[in-house]
C-alpha cells in the first residue's frame, strides 16, 4: 500500500529546491524524488549505502561514487514512499534491481539526479533519464536515428526553434530502453526503435523557455513484449527530462 508518493527535489545541505521534473509527468501514484548536488565532490550519500550497494561501484573514482550514492539516495527516499526500501543492486546489463514489488529508475546528469519509483501491480516498467539541454555531439545525431526520424525533428523543430530536440530524442530513447528493459531482459539499440516527437503547448508551464510534448515510439526489434512506448518530454530549467510508463 502506498503511504505518500513523494514529490520532492532536494539540494545540497537539505535545502529544498523546486522539482525540474513536472508533477504532471509522473505516471499516476509513482514517487519522484530529485537531488541537486553542490559543486564540490560528495560522498555523504555513497557512505550511507548498504556494503553491497557500495561494492558495486567500490573500484570507480569518487565523482562516480559520489553520482551514484546521490541517485541511489534519490530511489531510497522514493521507495519509502512506497511502504518498501532495501538495497538497490545492480543487475548483470546494469540495471537497478528494485526490491520488493517496485519498479523503477534512476537517471542522473550534470547538476541533477533522479529516481522515479512505482507499485509493480500496476506498472510493467518505468523509464525516465535526464540530460542537460545542449546539442549533440557532432556525429551522435545520425548515430542514434533514422533519416525518417531526422526528417520529423526537422518539422518539429519548427514548433520549438532552438530546443534541442535531438536531445529529447536521444533521452526518450534512454528512457524507453530502461522501461522494456525489466520485460525483455535483453539490449535494446537505438536503430531498434523508431519514434517521433510531437510538441505541445504546455499550460502548466513555470517559464516562457518551457517547451514539452510527446512521443510515439515503435519497437522494431522482435520479438517484443509490448509493440509500442508512448512517453513525455520537456526542456525546462536548463534540462531535457523524458518519461514514459508502461502499464500492466
Amino acid at each position: 500500500m502506498i503511504i505518500s508518493a513523494p514529490y520532492v527535489a532536494v539540494g545540497s545541505g537539505d535545502t529544498d529546491r523546486t522539482p525540474v521534473v513536472p508533477r504532471d509527468m509522473i505516471p499516476a501514484e509513482a514517487g519522484l524524488v530529485e537531488y541537486h548536488p553542490g559543486r564540490e565532490i560528495d560522498l555523504t550519500h555513497y557512505e550511507e549505502l548498504d556494503d553491497a550497494e557500495r561494492r558495486i561501484v567500490a573500484s570507480a573514482v569518487d565523482s562516480r561514487k559520489s553520482e551514484f550514492g546521490d541517485g541511489r539516495w534519490c530511489a531510497h527516499r522514493a521507495l519509502r514512499g512506497l511502504g518498501e526500501d532495501g538495497p538497490i543492486l545492480r543487475g548483470d546489463k546494469g540495471m537497478p534491481l528494485f526490491p520488493g514489488t517496485v519498479t523503477g529508475t534512476i537517471s542522473h546528469t550534470r547538476g541533477l539526479r533522479v529516481a522515479l519509483v512505482g507499485d509493480a501491480g500496476r506498472w510493467r516498467g518505468l523509464g525516465m533519464d535526464v540530460e542537460v539541454a545542449q546539442r549533440l555531439p557532432d556525429g551522435v545525431l545520425s548515430a542514434v536515428s533514422s533519416p525518417s526520424e531526422r526528417r520529423s525533428l526537422q518539422r518539429a523543430a519548427q514548433r520549438a526553434p532552438g530546443c534541442s530536440l535531438g536531445t529529447v530524442l536521444f533521452s526518450a530513447k534512454e528512457s524507453v530502453y530502461k522501461a522494456w528493459f525489466p520485460l525483455a531482459g535483453r539490449f535494446l539499440d537505438f536503430d531498434e526503435v523508431e519514434l517521433h516527437l510531437d510538441v505541445r503547448a504546455r499550460d502548466t508551464a513555470a517559464s516562457t523557455d518551457e517547451v514539452g510534448g510527446g512521443w510515439h515510439a515503435r519497437i522494431l526489434s522482435q520479438p517484443s513484449p509490448v509493440p509500442t512506448v508512448d512517453g513525455h518530454w520537456v526542456v525546462r530549467d536548463g534540462y531535457v527530462v523524458t518519461v514514459c510508463a508502461i502499464p500492466r
